[in-house]
């Protein structure tokens, strides 16, 4: 077998899950007989460009990567994002990307996630209906090419995002161990983006009164949570403060022994790496960022109550006193 057939081979091969059978899952995928795949395998005949692009695709990893010479000093990333698509469109396959491990991995040993963040991870806005539009509102004012005074209200969340949304909740406990360094503002951050739009008077004040319940709900969950070390019975979570500024969001996720790590451009936009050596790199900084954090689950009480009650008290004045 010549090195380019065997590199392609092995690409092929080692990005296919490990509860499936490669063989039955090429003949399926590719519409060809079982020796046909065998002589693939074997280096006997070369796979199409077409199969390759195909696989590609559905597989997860970059053509570009079986060509380009020196790829182990080389990261390809994946941008999940089509030029042509409507904002509204691209909100829904962003969302959808985040919960990719969610809705794809079927693996028994569950899926971990670590995740550094300086703004509410979707994650958590899933639980709150006017939080969670608040969030594809702000995106659609930002993206769409529309009138700047684009109300809050105009709003209709589309059916196949609601049905998303409703997917992620239903399948949350997959998440068996989850860390999040926390940067202190994270809170005050998504209240001072409420802040902007009601000032501009494209939030009513019924709005405000509205998103303000949920923000008070999600701190009760939050502290919940904190306290427990638990949400559910199956989904374990430990919470850091960190002391210092989180200049951007990125998270590593475990699942089926192979490791993915998400960068956020921002709240919900990622740019995703497969690369396992990356990853490792990615992990080894997030462990190292522990240092500079502190943890509050099921410990630190004195730390956990002042914190709360500052995000409270940022969340009851989210009328009358400015934050931004």
């Amino acid at each position: 077998m010549d090195n380019l057939r065997s590199t392609i081979a092995t690409k092929i091969l080692s990005n296919i899950p490990p509860r499936v059978r490669p063989i039955e899952y090429l003949m399926k995928s590719l519409e060809i007989s079982r020796e046909s795949v065998y002589r693939r395998i074997r280096g006997d005949i070369s796979f199409t460009l077409e199969e390759i692009a195909k696989l590609s695709v559905e597989l997860g990893f970059s053509i570009d990567e079986l060509i380009m010479k020196d790829v182990h000093s080389r990261v390809f990333f994946d941008l999940h994002i089509n030029c042509n698509q409507t904002p509204s469109d691209v909100y829904i396959q962003m969302f959808e990307q985040y919960f990719k491990c969610l809705f794809e991995v079927s693996s028994s040993k569950g899926i971990d996630s670590f995740m550094i963040v300086n703004h509410i991870p979707p994650g958590f806005l899933i639980f709150f209906n006017h939080l969670f539009k608040f969030s594809y509102y702000k995106w659609m004012h930002q993206n769409q090419e529309s009138s700047l005074n684009y109300y809050y209200a105009d709003i209709t969340l589309p059916e196949k995002l609601l049905f998303l949304k409703q997917k992620a909740l239903d399948n949350l406990r997959k998440f068996r161990n989850n860390t999040f360094i926390y940067d202190t503002n994270i809170f005050r951050n998504l209240i001072c983006d409420v802040q902007y739009y009601y000032k501009r008077k494209l939030l009513t004040e019924n709005d405000l009164f509205q998103i303000k319940d949920e923000l008070l709900s999600m701190m009760d969950l939050a502290e919940s949570i904190t306290q427990t070390g638990y949400y559910g019975h199956e989904s374990k979570y430990s919470f850091y403060l960190s002391s210092l500024n989180i200049d951007s969001s990125s998270r590593i996720i475990k699942f089926d022994d192979q490791l993915q790590s998400q960068f956020f451009i921002n709240s919900i936009k990622t740019l995703t790496i497969s690369n396992q050596n990356l990853c490792c790199m990615h992990k080894k900084w997030l462990e190292s960022m522990r240092k500079y954090s502190t943890l509050i689950t099921q410990s630190n009480e004195i730390l956990q109550v002042k914190y709360f009650h500052k995000q409270r008290a940022y969340i009851e004045g989210i009328k009358d006193i400015l934050l931004i």
